[in-house]
Order: structure tokens, then sequence, then C-alpha cells
């Protein structure tokens, strides 16, 4: 049934890309009548989860900044990939607010039968919680911690109206919001401190998937959990599905980036099947 799924998404991008040229008359036949059933458009939205930042393949013609990937789970699934590094709930609906309807963007939402999002982690300073306590700052990392825990409050409220948003370009599409893996898995061997900071960490990821989730239900929308798929396979794990490389000033910038991202498997072993999963059969 997955397989089957997958094909029947495959191709969707060059059906919205399809739908952008005809939308703007350069299509100039009769219309011709039919009973086949449209074709899935499906269209991913949010932050570098959903751009597929991490990946080994880079997106030809990823947007400046938004660090898209082939391996994207949008890309995976035959969608069109409008994911970007850095993105909120706040920005998404900014953008799709500011989108004129005859903008290609615009046009392929108004034919999406499916959207996907994931976004929430930029929001409330997941990232810079990593960063801050996988250093040797502990008081940075405190800061963090608590201003993720500030910043939860906030969230749901702007989840709901950025799912308005979507529902106003995409009216026919049927949304689900995504959660994020844990980044740890704490072993036996661990030493004492880093599984105490692991535990902190994962705990932050289950309470912003909580607040996601709840989001999601308040909307009316559906919502999606990675962590047992992921489950196994954070950093720390045999078999990793996150990046981590311990930061170094030699490193090249991607480097950067990656850290904290999924790799290849973990997009389409984890995030690609789960997505699949959820989205409309």
């Amino acid at each position: 049934m997955q397989a089957a799924n997958s094909r029947r998404r495959c191709g969707r991008l060059a059906g919205a890309v399809a739908v952008v040229v005809l939308l703007v008359g350069l299509g100039t036949g009769p219309a011709q009548a039919t009973t086949t059933k449209p074709a899935d458009v499906y269209v991913a939205l949010g932050d570098s989860y959903a751009a597929g930042t991490g990946g080994s393949s880079p997106a030809p013609g990823s947007l400046p900044g938004c660090h898209q990937s082939l391996d994207s789970y949008a890309a995976l699934l035959g969608g069109l990939n409008l994911g970007c590094f850095g993105a909120t709930s706040l920005a998404v609906k900014a953008g799709l607010d500011n989108l004129s309807p005859a903008d290609p963007v615009a046009i392929a939402l108004g034919s999406a039968t499916e959207v996907s999002v994931t976004v929430g982690g930029n929001d409330v300073g997941t990232g810079a919680v990593a960063v801050a306590c996988t250093s040797a700052d502990a008081l940075a990392c405190a800061s963090a911690v608590q201003g993720v825990a500030n910043a939860l409050h906030a969230l749901p409220g702007n989840i709901v109206a950025m799912v308005q948003s979507i529902r106003q370009k995409a009216p026919h599409a049927d949304i689900v919001l995504t959660g994020y893996p844990r980044l740890f898995t704490v072993g036996p061997t661990m030493p004492t401190a880093e599984k105490q900071l692991a535990t902190t960490l994962n705990g932050l990821a289950d309470q912003l998937n909580a607040t996601i989730a709840g989001a999601a239900s308040a909307a009316g929308v559906g919502y999606v959990s990675v962590t047992e798929r992921f489950t196994g396979h954070g950093i720390g794990s045999n078999n990793p599905w996150i990046h981590y490389t311990q930061p170094s000033p030699l490193d090249p910038p991607e480097f950067a980036l990656e850290n904290f991202h999924p790799n290849d498997a973990g997009y389409s072993q984890g995030y690609r099947t789960a997505v699949n999963s959820a989205l409309k059969k």
C-alpha cells in the first residue's frame, strides 16, 4: 500500500507545474471533458526539516538560504518542496498572506490536495538550545532551555493562525502537521553528564511535539509523530539518523548547518514513511 501511495504521488511536482502553465494561459487549446480523477498535488511547507537540510543532494534551484535537498521527504514523495531553513510559523503565514493570486506558488497551492507542515522548532528556539547545551557554557544552556519553555505558550495560537492562512490558499487540501524526533539515543554507557543533557533535550522535543499536536487538534488538522520511527537512531546510537559533528573552526559551513538535522536515512526511513502514512490515501 505504501509503495502504491508513493507511486500515486510520483510526478506531483510536474503536475503542479503543469497546472501553473495552464492557468497562466500558455495552454490555449479547447477544454476536453474527462472523467479521470485529477492527480494528487502535494505541497510541503515549513522549516529546515521540511526543506531537507542535512540531505546529501542539494536541490538545484533552491531558494537562497533555504538549504533544500533532493533527500527531503517532500521530494521523496513527489511533492513540491517549499520548506526553508529558519522558517517559523509566523514566517510561513506571512509568506502565504503576501502571495498574489498570480504567483505560481499560490496557483500550485490552489490545486493542492495534500499539504504537510513541519514548523515550530524555530519559533521556540530549539536550535539555539542544541547549540548552547552542547557547548561548555552551562549558563547559556540553562537560559536557552528556559527560553523554550517561555516561548511554547505562544506557539499554539501562531500555528492555528498559520493553518487558517493555509486553508485560504489551499482550500481543497488535507493538512497534516509533523512533529520532530528526539535528538539523542540515551544508552547505558553514556557518561552521566551527557545522559542528563540528552534526557533534557529529548524532553524538550516531547514538549514541543505535544504542543504542536495540541495546536493541530485545535485547528482541526492532522498530526503525525516521527518519534517512534527515530527511536534507536538518535545521536549516540550505533546507527544515527541525525547529524552531529563536534564543531571546529576548520569545518566547512555546511557542517554547522547539518548538525541536529536528519541525514538521508532519517528523511527516507523516518519522515518519508511517517508523512506518507498520514497523507490522504
